[in-house]
């Protein structure tokens, strides 16, 4: 770091930025870390609906050192392979993590989805992840132009009705490491 901050001094380099990878470092110890050294100006990380300890670990010291932040994991494979998040919310309740209903449901997440609120699971998760406080950007891939706009007008719309991130907060607000994995990998 020391390197790096002298030629950021120089005008060599004009941001710092570093990241953690999201799947071995769950609760951000690297970021968290990093932050203590005030020497970054951005960071990215994981954060999602099923996932927001970063709101607790990570939000208060970005906003305090007025560091940018890139929001990653919004989606992944959770909520966009078909069948992974039933089987993942199958998971949490047989864990006890979750209630049983949550189980029964063939759309765990459909009370998201509803007049005033979203439009689907996906646009509810980039939303929230959108209007959290202390989110800069939210980051997203595809291949297909079509999500493009799609997830575009997710990250434009307005926030969710406040009673859907507070449901979201009440149900998931304690779960760690949920769909946090690498791509093509559980």
């Amino acid at each position: 770091m020391p390197r790096l901050l002298e030629e950021k001094e120089k005008g060599k380099i004009r941001f710092l930025g570093i990241t953690e990878s999201a799947p071995p470092d769950p609760t951000h110890i690297s970021l968290s870390t990093a932050l203590d050294s005030d020497s970054f100006d951005v960071i990215m990380f994981a954060f999602s609906l099923m996932n927001h300890n970063a709101r607790e670990i990570l939000f208060p010291k970005t906003l305090n050192q007025n560091v940018g932040t890139m929001i990653m994991f919004v989606v992944r494979s959770l909520f966009s392979v078909p069948g992974r998040l039933q089987s993942d919310i199958q998971e949490l309740v047989d864990n006890e993590q979750l209630p049983s209903w949550f189980a029964r449901s063939d759309d765990p997440l459909g009370f998201l989805v509803h007049e005033g609120g979203a439009s689907s699971v996906m646009d509810a998760c980039y939303r929230y992840a959108r209007h959290e406080k202390g989110v800069d950007s939210v980051l997203f891939g595809t291949g297909n132009p079509d999500h493009l706009e799609t997830n575009l007008a997710s990250i434009l719309a307005p926030p969710l009705p406040q009673e859907d991130p507070d449901k979201i907060q009440e149900y998931f607000g304690h779960l760690e490491s949920v769909g946090l994995d690498f791509p093509g990998r559980k």
